[in-house]
Order: structure tokens, then sequence, then C-alpha cells
């Protein structure tokens, strides 16, 4: 099931769309659902998913066939023949109930830096196809974005190339996602600003030397975090652990690099950008200390 070419209409009862070669009908749970036959034939006959005496309640009439009380069971493939000619096909789905409060279905967006590209994802029935379309920060609408799936689990990327990385965020962002599944149409918007999304990549380049009885460490920002520094400042938390395994905690603001005395075995450092407050990044690999130092002493 692919959702190129999508396009929605009311039709009889329900809202009509095209995906691919084949038309989709989306109607209410336990409403009525007019489904109509694109032919001049005047008697036909109709099968719901290949069998000729579907379980649902249906009144055929002409070129139209009614559905009474739409539910899941009655969901699916109607195909309306001459014969043995196939005439149209319409694939009957159910409207799924709106998601609870501005979560939708598990929505979880994500932005490395304040660029004003990110990525979101989702969870949805294992049979759906998504696409996404995000309305920008200049309120114009975006291309729609077929969305990647598997067992459940979906996603997508985007970029807001109106996105000013240096002015205030007034606007949220508007994020559409439109689903198909093999029995429901799903179909709901979160909004979010960039600056509660940004989760760094991990600090790089920490470097560990010895000088005596104390220890340097310095180290670099992400490469995706924007510059300038002075502007996109970051706060930094290193974690050092002891030789009797506990580990301790420092935060250096406004510098990459600090000293400690501290009789340390290895150490990683994460980093947060410290006025939007977000998620930090997660932690660089262990840097062991007694390594990093013989590594140092072979290279000179």
């Amino acid at each position: 099931m692919g959702m190129k070419a999508m396009g929605w209409r009311r039709g009889g009862h329900g809202v009509v769309g095209r995906m691919g070669w084949m038309w989709v009908l989306v109607g209410k749970l336990n409403g009525d659902v007019v489904v109509k036959c694109n032919t001049s034939e005047q008697r036909v006959t109709w099968t719901q998913n290949g069998d000729p005496e579907p379980m649902a309640e249906l009144v055929a009439e002409g070129q139209t066939l009614t559905i009474l009380g739409l539910d899941l069971p009655a969901t699916g493939n109607y195909s309306c023949w001459a014969g043995t000619v196939l005439l149209d096909t319409t694939y009957v789905v159910v409207s799924g109930p709106p998601p609870p409060g501005e979560k939708g279905m598990n929505v979880s967006c994500q932005a490395e830096s304040y660029r004003g590209s990110f990525h979101c994802s989702w969870t949805g029935p294992r049979s759906s196809v998504f696409r996404a379309r995000l309305t920008r920060s200049d309120g114009s609408l975006g291309e729609w974005v077929p969305a990647a799936g598997r067992r459940g689990r979906f996603s997508a990327s985007f970029a807001d190339p109106s996105f000013c990385p240096f002015a205030e965020e007034l606007r949220p962002l508007q994020l559409h996602l439109e689903g198909l599944s093999d029995t429901s149409y799903l179909n709901f918007s979160i909004r979010f600003f960039v600056r509660d999304i940004v989760r760094p990549d991990p600090p790089q380049e920490l470097t560990v030397q010895r000088r005596g009885e104390q220890l340097h460490l310095a180290w670099a920002p992400p490469a995706s975090w924007p510059l300038p520094k002075s502007y996109f400042a970051l706060l930094y938390r290193l974690q050092y652990e002891l030789p009797n395994g506990t580990q301790v905690d420092k935060y250096v603001e406004g510098a990459e690099e600090t000293w400690t005395q501290e009789r340390v075995q290895r150490v990683r450092i994460s980093c947060q950008d410290p006025y939007a407050n977000p998620a930090w990044s997660p932690w660089s690999a262990w840097q062991d200390v007694d390594a990093a130092q013989q590594r140092q002493l072979q290279a000179h």
C-alpha cells in the first residue's frame, strides 16, 4: 500500500481520495458509506476483499453500494463487476479516533542544532503507511514527505529553509501526519518550537593530559553546532570515574578546557544549550586516562 498522489475530497457519506491507481473512501465509524462504481454498466455485482458474499450489511442499487453501519470488519477492498470483468475498485477505511492530547501517536522530534532541520518519529499500526508535511516558521507549507516505517515505528526528516537561528521564535512549527492502514485513516497534527526539541550531538576531540599532579582536559563543540560560540553557548558536563568506581560530575560553561586534581581513571563528556534548557546530548565515548597518556607518549 502506498500513499502516492493522495488528495482528498468530500464524497457520498465520506471522504474520497486517490491512492495510486485505487480510490480510497474514508467513512465514520458506525456511519453509512456509499461506494460508487465508475462505469456505464447498469447492472453490476460487488465483492469485498474478493468475497462475493461479504459479511457487511450492504444495500446495492444500480451503480452504488451502501454499507450500513461501517465497522472494522466492513472495511477493505470493494470491487464492482460485470460478469467476470472488473469495472472499478474502492478501498474503504474507517476514520481513526483523534489521538489523545498534543502527544499524538507518541510523536517525538529532535534537532541537533538551530539550523532548521530535524527528525521526527512516531508509532502507528504495523500495516500503515504515512506521509508528513511541515508548516514552516514563516507560515508556508512544505511538500509532503513519505515516512519510512518498520514494525509500527515511523520516521521522517524535515528542513525549514525559512528558519533563522538568530531570531526569536514567535510562531511554532506544525507537523501534519496522515496515515492509512488496512482498516483506518489516521490524521493529526502537533505544534512545537525548535528550541524545545534541540538535543546537541556529543562534544568532540576530547583530549586528556596529565601535567604533574593535575589532569588537563580539552574538547571541541559538536561539529553540527552553529557558530559563533559567543551566541550559541554550550554548557558542558564532564563525568569522571574514580579508581573505586565512583562517578563525579563537573560542569563547565563558557570554556572548552578544565583542570582537575582528582585521581581519574576515565572520563566522558556531554553538552546542553544552557538557555533553552533542552535535553543533554548523548555521552561521548569513555576516554581512558592511562591509555590516552600512553598514546600521547608514543606520538612524541
